[in-house]
């Protein structure tokens, strides 16, 4: 076999294995097919191989391996003039900018794209790409470039051909003007937005315009008719099996619900968002959720809600694999538990807390679960384990010069003659 074939016949297999999950093996074929293109100097050949490195080491969440790959991929698409692969790994680089929080480098490579697209014949494309930009610039506070890339993107469009594409960019310039503090010319960019999109008889172009008509009349404090908008689009992303979509949409229906003092039915939809991002693995979406959920209840004094929130959130961090935000929330739902006097209750999360803390070497967060844990455990009745507990936080705050040793004084000071 030849080299470029043994390259294709690596490159096939590894696709297989992605597809199967096989992050490790995917990317262990994808670089015999590298090597094997590059030996036989198929330029191509080897930028696919960098592509498909790069999709597992994503699934492998080795994000700056992936990025690595992608640049390579990049310069070899470069090489053989294939402006539309340069285009797509340049849409890779700016998704993975993202994930790392890299706003600045995302919008680097969203200009880059841009780039790329303009030396093609395929307006779309541009128009896509500069949309993307745009959304970058404005989360980056330039909301004046935002404003000329929309423009130029609009511009560029045929209105009847691509009334999708322009409805998308008139949502964007609702943001900006949102931005701006314009309320009236954000709301009538939404409803342009939502008159080119049922114009052209697109569904899902609609329901993303009833959104945004939904914000924009938040934004200018009009529940009424931004209440009526986004439940209309809730509708349209449950019809559509929308689950991010409708997550999103939950939460700006919610925040709605609590500009007019409808705390049950903000509750009830920041639930159902919760419950609609766990069933798509974002994890940190779910608990964006939960926490404002935990909030909402607290500020209504709708216990029961704080603590079942709080609970859920210990299981989204336990499946975000990071131990001392696990811990952290345990440590959450304990002092809200032992505030609605849950004594049982508060015991038990103080306990996961410490013992998570512990494992993971925390001193001093472990001395402060471990005080309140002796001060529930005092509260319940058994004050002797209780001072046990809090004499031993005490030892341990005051070899670590903390200012919580004296709030451990003064309980166990209060417990003095307790028997």
């Amino acid at each position: 076999m030849s080299e470029a074939g043994e390259g294709a016949r690596a490159l096939h297999e590894a696709m297989s294995m992605l597809q199967r999950g096989d992050m490790a093996g995917a990317y262990a074929q994808a670089f015999v097919a590298l090597e094997a293109f590059t030996a036989a100097n198929d330029r191509t050949g080897a930028a696919a191989a960098h592509q498909v490195a790069a999709i597992a080491c994503v699934g492998a969440n080795r994000l700056a391996d992936a990025l690595g790959h992608v640049d390579s991929g990049i310069a070899l698409r470069e090489s053989t003039g294939d402006l539309e692969g340069v285009a797509s790994l340049w849409q890779e680089r700016m998704e993975l900018c993202l994930r790392t929080g890299d706003l600045a480098a995302a919008r680097d490579a969203a200009e880059a794209q841009v780039e790329a697209w303009s030396r093609t014949s395929e307006s779309e494309g541009l128009a896509h790409a500069r949309h993307q930009l745009a959304q970058m610039l404005l989360e980056l506070g330039d909301d004046g470039r935002a404003e000329a890339t929309v423009q130029e993107a609009l511009y560029a469009l045929d209105p009847t051909a691509h009334a999708r594409a322009r409805s998308a960019l008139h949502l964007l310039y609702s943001n900006i003007w949102i931005s701006r503090g314009d309320h009236e010319r954000a709301v009538g960019q939404a409803r342009q937005g939502l008159e080119m999109a049922r114009a052209a008889k697109n569904r899902a172009a609609e329901i993303d315009a009833l959104q945004q008509c939904g914000v924009a009349h938040a934004a200018a404090n009009e529940l009424q008719p931004a209440r009526r908008a986004l439940q209309e689009a809730l509708v349209g992303r449950e019809l559509l099996k929308d689950l991010p979509g409708r997550a999103s949409v939950l939460r700006e229906l919610a925040a709605v619900e609590l500009g007019e003092g409808d705390v049950e039915g903000a509750i009830d939809h920041l639930g159902y968002a919760a419950r609609t991002l766990k069933e798509v693995g974002n994890v940190a979406g779910e608990i964006a959720m939960l926490q404002a959920l935990a909030e909402a209840a607290d500020n209504a004094g709708k216990t029961d809600a704080s603590l079942a929130a709080a609970t859920d959130l210990c299981d989204a961090a336990r499946r975000t694999g990071d131990r001392e935000a696990e811990a952290g929330a345990w440590f959450m739902l304990a002092t809200r538990a032992a505030g609605a006097g849950e004594l049982d209750r508060a015991g038990k999360a103080f306990k996961m807390a410490n013992d998570i803390q512990e494992i993971l070497g925390l001193a001093h967060e472990a001395a402060v679960s471990q005080g309140m844990l002796g001060q529930v455990v005092a509260a319940s009745g058994d004050v002797v384990s209780g001072r046990a507990l809090l004499q031993a936080s005490l030892v341990r705050l005051e070899a670590l010069n903390s200012e919580a040793a004296e709030t451990v004084r003064e309980v166990l000071a209060e417990l003095e003659g307790v028997t």
